[in-house]
């Protein structure tokens, strides 16, 4: 109940600050569309721009790639101080895994699509098919561009509302299981391809515990590398990271 009043006065003190604005529409469409309250809207004109609509600021082109790096790490953090706060008996393994699956692409483009996020980009959609994590990476593009404007705290509250949303929908993220490797070997029978998981290394980290790390090589070229505490979870990240590149080809 609290946190409902704190967030309307917010929206009257946010109102009230556009009444000195000469472009309350763009302010409001922010608002409405993603319910993002903006101080400066040009942060968010850049989040919102795919390369191949670069715009112009002060003579300079921009576009969302630089503000991509920025919002995540910022959702990086968030993540991570949520788990360690609410999973308090839970190993480091487990936390870097559950993070994992709540910041890859595949969900975080589900996210950005519930949200309508493509509606607003700024886009050319004539120059190329965009590859299927476009739009996460533009939502995490806005999540830096709210960083700059307002702050991590205003991210963060961001962040929790819209991809944390709710312990039962976290628990959801982090029991579904992602079969990397399985999506490698469909890929490769498709393209008629082979592929290998070779062991680089199995030392132990600052806990004693043992660490493999394994690289996957898809037709004797390095695809990926992973690391994990057990072989099983090295090479589902190394497939993960293969995926990735694939998905750049």
């Amino acid at each position: 109940m609290q946190s409902n009043l704190n967030y309307w006065l917010q929206v009257i003190y946010w109102r009230v600050k556009l009444l000195f604005k000469h472009d309350k529409k763009r302010y409001l469409s922010l608002f409405h569309n993603l319910g993002i309250m903006a101080n400066d809207i040009l942060y968010y004109d850049v989040a919102l721009s795919h390369k191949s609509k670069s715009i112009y600021l002060n003579g300079r082109r921009m576009n969302n790639e630089r503000l991509e790096f920025l919002g995540d790490a910022v959702l990086s953090m968030a993540v991570a101080d949520y788990l360690f706060k609410h999973y308090q008996k839970a190993k480091e393994s487990m936390l870097t895994s559950s993070r994992a699956k709540i910041v890859n692409r595949q969900n975080l483009n589900k996210i950005a699509i519930d949200m309508n996020i493509q509606k607003m980009m700024r886009k050319d959609n004539t120059l190329f098919s965009l590859k299927s994590n476009v739009y996460g990476n533009t939502l995490e593009a806005l999540l830096g561009a709210i960083y700059l404007d307002r702050g991590y705290n205003a991210s963060c509250q961001y962040i929790y509302k819209h991809i944390i949303k709710n312990p039962e929908y976290i628990e959801s993220v982090i029991r579904k299981e992602t079969n990397h490797k399985a999506k490698i070997l469909e890929w490769c029978q498709k393209n008629k391809k082979s592929h290998f998981f070779e062991l680089l290394s199995e030392k132990q980290d600052a806990y004693s515990q043992i660490v493999f790390e394994v690289q996957i090589l898809i037709d004797g070229e390095p695809y990926g590398i992973g690391s994990g505490h057990s072989k099983k979870e090295a090479e589902q990240h190394a497939a993960e990271e293969a995926l990735k590149r694939i998905e750049n080809l």
